[in-house]
């Protein structure tokens, strides 16, 4: 049985999917299995799955789920058919540097930790051009969990070793986020008692693509909220930052949809006013809603 099972998920994965598996087979730590889930997309994937497999000897298994059921419930069902006890997430478009699962793996081993992360190189997809470095600082760790949840403790899914019983703990991706997925989870399992430790090494090669994610800004803000909201109990997180974190990041939702749907986001700034209970926001939503009355919007 291998150590480690490494799990990609894929979904129209045919272009980047052949680097992503040129870097596993670089890979210095040779005990893995890996498994790629293909997400309800028919295109290329599962034949260069099958070829990898003929030119290497580790266990390599394709997957596919028929309907398309998004990110986190494709990486759970990567790790649900996993038989290692640790698991290294790679995303399709992303690749590793050679000696990333011996680092990351020694790392999480050597610290008896539950999750261990390098940091991560971001790179241009058209042009190859690295364009930052995310790994986290003296202070960001020195301040962990509370870093992590302000955002300044950043952690790339594709940078992650962690051990299973910790997936199993914190109760897996929740399939309900289609963004800001894996910064949900984190939290989780931080919350859930596990030991994060970081490398030392920017092993991680993060693909950034190049299309915004500005229509969306909504959507985003709403997950955030969400994340935040189900912490809002977490005595590990100071109460006044809990708060104001959950009412912000709705209060950021309804200012992007105040005018397209009044609505909708009176509704977010009733979300806001319960986690920080500031008079004017039940003033904010009771005009929202009667624009939204009177306008039919």
């Amino acid at each position: 049985m291998p150590l480690v099972s490494i799990c990609i998920p894929a979904y129209r994965a045919e272009k980047y999917l052949p680097q992503a598996l040129e870097s596993v087979r670089k890979q210095t730590f040779q005990d893995w299995e890996l498994i790629v889930t293909e997400d309800g997309s028919k295109d290329g994937a599962e034949a260069l799955v099958n070829a990898f497999a003929q030119s290497v000897s580790q266990p390599v298994r394709y997957q596919r789920h028929e309907q398309n059921q998004g990110l986190p419930a494709t990486r759970n069902t990567g790790i649900s058919a996993s038989s290692g006890a640790l698991i290294a997430l790679l995303d399709a478009d992303d690749c590793w540097e050679a000696h990333h699962l011996e680092t990351t793996v020694g790392k999480l081993l050597e610290t008896v930790g539950d999750l261990a992360h390098s940091g991560s190189i971001l790179f241009d997809s058209d042009t190859g051009r690295e364009m930052e470095t995310r790994a986290p600082g003296a202070e960001s760790i020195a301040r962990f969990p509370i870093s992590l949840f302000e955002g300044q403790y950043v952690i790339q899914p594709s940078s992650v070793v962690l051990r299973k019983s910790l997936w199993e703990r914190a109760g897996g991706f929740d399939p309900t986020f289609r963004y800001v997925e894996d910064r949900e989870m984190w939290l989780r399992c931080a919350r859930a008692g596990g030991r994060f430790v970081f490398t030392g090494a920017n092993t991680c090669l993060y693909r950034k693509h190049g299309e915004a994610l500005s229509t969306h800004s909504a959507e985003m803000a709403i997950a955030c909220a969400r994340a935040f909201e189900k912490q809002i109990d977490w005595a590990a997180i100071p109460e006044t930052l809990r708060r104001r974190s959950t009412a912000q990041a709705w209060i950021s939702a309804a200012r992007i949809l105040q005018r397209a749907e009044p609505r909708r986001a009176g509704d977010y700034l009733l979300h806001a006013w319960r986690a920080s209970r500031a008079p004017h926001l039940l003033a904010w939503a009771g005009v929202l809603r009667f624009y939204a009355f009177v306008t039919r919007r």
